[in-house]
């Protein structure tokens, strides 16, 4: 921190004085040549003292607010380093940054993005949450950033060429997000780009629904992180970590932290790629992955058809310490399901989001801001075909 405590209070205390001293001089020229009024000999020094007095709660109060603000900023930075440092699943601790940075940091939305090179390098996917009354947290294969293709488009660019820190402090002043259509959670946005050896490798854009949110307090700790997110992300490319490469607890093992009250809500959609353009799956293919992925749930967990294009599976009892066990349970079964399937099933991909509902939170709401992470601007009167000849399992 640049802070020049000392300073700042005298050079205050300084002013007062000069002004005080220019001020009686004034008064006294004014009155020079007539009598002399009658008045407190002490009331100037008093007011003077005041002024002081004033002058210096009003700097120790700035100081105390800068301070704190500064502790709030490290203690979640804490909580970030604390939460991931024994995992291993670079999904889980991208997704796990995200939830932190929501919870800690200020944001009401965070995503983590990786650029094309970093991705040919490893299975990586596109992470972002939003927390709107409700916190929900998703991940996916292609990215669509807020489902909008034009907020795509411009973070792209900035991955590729920006090599600072941005701070826009309201995004509706930027002629680069015209065409953005934001949700209320956007107005001041942080981009930090995450290069190493000046190469490229993606981001970490947080936002906050009120202008100008983000200081420079925020920043030298986000860059601190996005440099921790950097050299994750060269370890797990180097080694080959991922979700899919982990193995998981035996069958009918007990699942940890359970808790009665809590249901893990998660929300599964399918996009394919057709001659450059990305749609969604067919609502047929949707209805058969269903039936397959059913299969895994245990008794009391339930997967539905949400809107005749998504999959909700609620799992009773999940709780967020426990929830990347369920993903990556669910991610191995679509696998398997791609694998029986054949054909043109290996070009189907599944995003995932998910939201922690503790007792006597509103499902509805869940599901609403779910819907709003998960939406995609896709063509959905065209679906993505298996081939010819190919049966699902």
């Amino acid at each position: 921190m640049e802070l020049d405590i000392e300073g700042k209070i005298r050079s205050r205390i300084e002013a007062v004085l000069l002004n005080d001293a220019r001020n009686h001089a004034e008064v006294k020229l004014a009155a020079a040549g007539e009598d002399p009024l009658e008045q407190d000999p002490f009331a100037e020094e008093r007011n003077l003292y005041q002024r002081i007095i004033g002058s210096y709660r009003s700097a120790v109060s700035e100081v105390n607010s800068l301070l704190e603000e500064n502790i709030g900023c490290l203690s979640g930075f804490y909580r970030i380093v604390e939460t991931i440092k024994e995992k291993e699943d670079f999904a889980e601790i991208c997704s796990l940054i995200v939830d932190c940075v929501l919870q800690d940091l200020g944001a009401e939305y965070c995503s983590l993005v990786f650029c094309t090179q970093a991705r040919e390098q490893g299975p990586l996917r596109f992470y972002e949450g939003i927390r709107e009354q409700r916190k929900f947290i998703c991940s996916h294969e292609h990215a669509t950033l807020l489902g909008s293709p034009e907020f795509d488009r411009v973070i792209a660019g900035l991955v590729v060429g920006a090599t600072e820190i941005i701070n826009i402090g309201d995004v509706y002043r930027e002629a680069r997000f015209n065409s953005v259509d934001f949700p209320s959670v956007v107005r001041s946005m942080v981009f930090l780009p995450i290069r190493i050896r000046q190469t490229p490798v993606g981001a970490l854009i947080l936002c906050n629904s009120m202008p100008r949110f983000f200081t420079q307090n925020h920043t030298r700790v986000l860059q601190i992180l996005a440099s921790i997110i950097a050299h994750l992300w060269l370890v797990c490319a180097q080694h080959g970590t991922d979700a899919d490469s982990l193995p998981l607890p035996p069958a009918g093992s007990s699942r940890p932290m359970e808790d009665k009250e809590a249901v893990a809500v998660v929300l599964l959609n399918f996009e394919c790629e057709n001659a450059g353009r990305r749609m969604l799956a067919d609502r047929d293919i949707i209805r058969n992955i269903r039936s397959f992925l059913a299969r895994t749930l245990d008794g009391n967990e339930a997967i539905l058809l949400y809107e005749e294009k998504e999959l909700l599976v609620l799992l009773p009892g999940t709780t967020a310490e426990s929830i990347f066990q369920r993903l990556q349970k669910l991610r191995r079964a679509f696998g398997e399901w791609q694998a029986g399937v054949g054909g043109n099933a290996k070009s189907i991909w599944m995003n995932i989001g998910y939201s922690i509902c503790e007792g006597g939170e509103d499902l509805a709401r869940t599901l609403e801001v779910a819907s709003l992470m998960m939406c995609r601007k896709l063509d959905e009167n065209e679906g993505c075909l298996l081939s010819q000849g190919a049966s699902p399992a």
